[in-house]
C-alpha cells in the first residue's frame, strides 16, 4: 500500500514491496529480473540491493532508481522489517498522533512497534518520515537475532564515539562483535547519523543469512509443496520442496515425453497429460533426441541402463529404493553363438563397435544411417522386453549395410555397427530362430519402475556424492532437481532454482547432499539440473525453471498421480 496525495513521498522513498506477511500461493515464473539504474554492477551492495528486490522485499522509485544514498525513513523501516522477516500482523491497533489509521504504513508500525523493534516517541508521536538512525538499526537487528544483551559493566566500548552513557551502547557492542554491522575508519561508529537505503539493505541481507523462511506452502491429496527463500554470503537462494508420504493416496509413475523414447515435451505438459498432481523432471537426455540415461517402466526396459550409474526406482506397493544398476544381454542364434547387445533404444550411430535392440516404444524406425546391418526378429508372444528373461523369436527381414528399419508392433530389431555388424550378418539368417536373454543386477522385483541419473549424493545418512562419471551439469553451481527417501519410505524431492544470479545462484552437489539430509533423507540421488530443473504442483509449474525463462522440454518425469 502506497499514500496517495503526496507523490513526493512516493517518488522519493524506498517503495517497498507489498508482500503478504502471511504463506500465500505465488504465480508460475514469479521471479522477474530487478535491475536499478543508480545501483551499476560490482556497486558495493549490488548484491544485497538486487537479492531483496528480486525477493520482492524492497523496491525502488517509479523512475527505476534505487537511491542508495538517501536515508531511510522510518516509515519504510517498519515495512522493510516486516517484508524482510515475514512478521505475522499485528492484532492490536497502535495509536500514534502522526500515524492516521488510513496511513499507507500504520500495519506495518504496529507490528514493529508490538514487537518491540521499534518504539515512538514520549510526545505519542512515531515520526514516520524522520530518517532512521545507525544506532537504531543495531538495536533492532540485534533484537531480531535474539543476541543476549550483556551488562555494560562487563564490556569495553569498540568505538571511541559511542561511549557507555549513550542509550545503544549494548546493543552496538552486540552487533559489532556479531559481525552484523562494523564501523568507519579510526574506530568510530557514527551511532546518530542516519543511515542510508544501501547501507540498510546490507546490514538486512546479512542479518537474513543463515535461516530459511517459507514463503508459500500448499497441501493437497497429503503431497506438501513448499517455496524457501535462503540468503547465503555467495547469493539467494529460492528452494522448492515437494513432501510426498507413502502414504498419500496418489500413484507413483513415470511417464515418457509424447509417450516414446524420442522426442521431449515439457514438464507441464507431461503432468497435465497423464492427469498428475505433482510432478519433476527425472533423468539426463539428449537434447537433440530426447534419448536418456535409462529407464523402465512397470517392468518394462523402455532404454538400458549406462552400467554402474545410480537410478531411482519404485514397486507398485511404492517402496522407494536407489541403486546402481547393470544390464547383461545376448542374443544367441541358431548356430549357438552369442553376441552382446549392449544397449536398448540408444543411438546406434554414437557408437563404433555394438548391437542395440530397438522395440517399439522407441519409435517407428531405427532412425540409423546405412553403415550397419539391421535384423527385425518377430517374438513369440511379442514383448515388451522385461529383465531377467529369455524371448524367443523369428527373423522376419535383415537389412545388409543400411538403417532406419521398421520396429514392427509385436518384435524387436537388432542393429550393429562395426564388430556387432559383423556378427550379425555372419551368424543369422532369414527365416532362423534366435534367443535374447535380457538381465539386470540387481534383480528387481517384478512391476518395478526405474529411471537414472546420478550421482548418489546421500547412502545411509551419510551425506556424500559418490563417484560415477560426468554429465554436463554434475560440477560447479547450478539449478537442481534431487530425490530422497526417508527411514520411513516417504519421499522428499528438491529443485533449487539457479542461473539467476540476484534470485536463486543454485547449489553445488555437495550442497544438494547435504540439503536432502537435512531434510530426512538418508538415501538421496541427483536427478537431471541446468535449466531441466522444474516442479510441478497442483497444476503449474511452481519453480523458476531456466534462469526464469521458463520450461525446458525434457525427456521424462516422476509423477504423482490422484487414485
Amino acid at each position: 500500500m502506497r499514500q496517495t496525495g503526496k507523490p513526493k513521498i512516493i517518488l522519493l522513498s524506498i517503495l517497498l514491496s507489498s508482500i503478504a506477511v502471511a504463506i500465500i500461493a505465488l504465480p508460475s515464473y514469479a521471479f522477474e529480473k530487478k535491475t536499478f539504474s543508480d545501483i551499476p554492477k560490482g556497486y558495493w551492495a549490488e548484491k544485497q540491493v538486487l537479492s531483496l528486490a528480486n525477493h520482492g522485499i524492497i523496491s525502488g522509485g517509479v523512475d527505476g532508481r534505487f537511491r542508495p544514498t538517501d536515508g531511510l525513513r522510518r516509515a519504510e523501516l517498519a515495512k522493510l522489517l516486516t517484508s524482510a522477516f515475514m512478521l505475522a500482523s499485528s492484532s492490536s491497533v497502535l495509536r500514534f498522533t502522526d500515524v492516521p489509521e488510513n496511513h499507507w504504513a500504520s500495519s506495518f508500525i504496529s507490528t514493529v512497534v508490538s514487537r518491540d523493534l521499534m518504539k515512538g516517541f514520549p510526545d505519542n508521536t512515531f515520526r514516520a518520515e524522520d530518517t532512521t538512525t545507525r544506532s537504531q538499526v543495531a538495536t533492532i537487528l540485534v533484537k531480531l537475532k535474539g543476541y543476549s544483551i550483556p551488562d555494560t559493566n562487563t564490556i569495553t566500548s569498540t568505538f571511541i564515539d559511542v561511549q557507555k552513557d549513550h542509550w545503544a551502547f549494548p546493543y552496538i557492542e552486540v552487533a559489532a562483535r556479531n559481525n552484523l554491522l562494523s564501523g568507519y575508519p579510526g574506530g568510530i561508529f557514527k551511532p546518530d547519523v542516519p543511515i542510508t537505503r544501501a547501507e540498510a539493505a546490507a546490514l538486512i541481507y546479512r542479518t537474513l543469512i543463515g535461516k530459511d523462511y517459507l514463503t508459500e506452502s500448499s497441501t493437497v491429496n497429503q503431497i506438501t509443496y513448499e517455496r524457501y527463500r535462503r540468503f547465503t554470503d555467495l547469493g539467494p537462494l529460492n528452494i522448492n520442496v515437494l513432501k510426498v508420504p507413502k502414504s498419500a493416496p496418489v500413484s507413483m509413475k513415470l511417464a515418457l515425453a509424447k509417450d516414446k523414447v524420442l522426442g521431449t515435451e515439457r514438464l507441464s505438459s507431461i503432468a497435465r497429460r497423464k492427469g498428475a498432481l505433482a510432478a519433476v523432471n527425472a533423468d539426463f537426455f539428449s537434447t537433440k533426441t530426447g534419448e536418456c540415461s535409462g529407464i523402465m517402466v512397470d517392468g518394462q526396459i523402455i532404454s538400458s541402463p549406462i552400467n554402474s550409474r545410480s537410478y531411482f526406482g519404485f514397486l507398485p506397493d511404492k517402496t522407494a529404493f536407489i541403486d546402481r544398476v547393470s544390464m547383461n544381454a545376448l542374443v544367441t542364434a541358431s548356430t549357438g553363438r552369442s553376441g552382446i547387445i549392449s544397449w536398448i533404444n540408444k543411438s546406434r550411430d554414437s557408437f563404433s563397435d555394438t548391437i542395440v535392440a530397438y522395440t517399439p516404444i522407441y519409435g517407428s524406425s531405427t532412425n540409423t544411417n546405412d553403415s550397419g546391418t539391421e535384423v527385425v526378429i518377430k517374438l513369440v508372444g511379442g514383448g515388451p522386453l522385461m529383465p531377467n528373461n529369455a524371448y524367443i523369436g523369428t527373423v522376419t527381414d535383415i537389412l545388409y549395410n543400411s538403417g532406419d528399419a521398421t520396429i514392427p508392433p509385436d518384435g524387436i530389431v537388432l542393429s550393429g555397427i562395426g564388430s556387432g555388424k559383423t556378427f550379425l550378418a555372419s551368424n543369422i539368417k532369414l527365416g532362423d530362430t534366435v534367443r535374447i536373454d535380457v538381465s539386470l543386477q540387481p534383480n528387481w522385483q517384478n512391476g518395478a519402475s526405474a529411471v537414472g541419473g546420478g550421482p548418489r549424493l546421500v547412502r545411509d545418512g551419510e551425506a556424500r556424492v559418490e563417484s560415477e562419471g560426468s554429465f554436463s551439469s554434475i560440477s560447479g553451481r547450478h539449478p537442481r532437481t534431487g530425490i530422497g527417501i526417508d527411514g520411513d519410505g516417504n519421499l522428499v524431492i528438491v529443485v533449487v532454482d539457479g542461473d539467476a544470479n540476484f534470485f536463486s545462484i543454485g547449489m553445488t552437489l555437495s550442497e544438494l547432499a547435504n540439503e536432502l539430509k537435512n531434510r530426512g533423507a538418508i538415501n538421496a540421488m541427483n536427478l537431471d539440473g541446468g535449466g531441466s530443473s522444474a516442479l510441478f504442483f497442483n497444476g503449474s509449474i511452481c519453480s523458476n525453471p531456466n534462469g526464469g525463462a521458463g520450461e525446458r522440454a525434457i525427456a521424462n518425469a516422476i509423477l504423482f498421480v490422484p487414485n
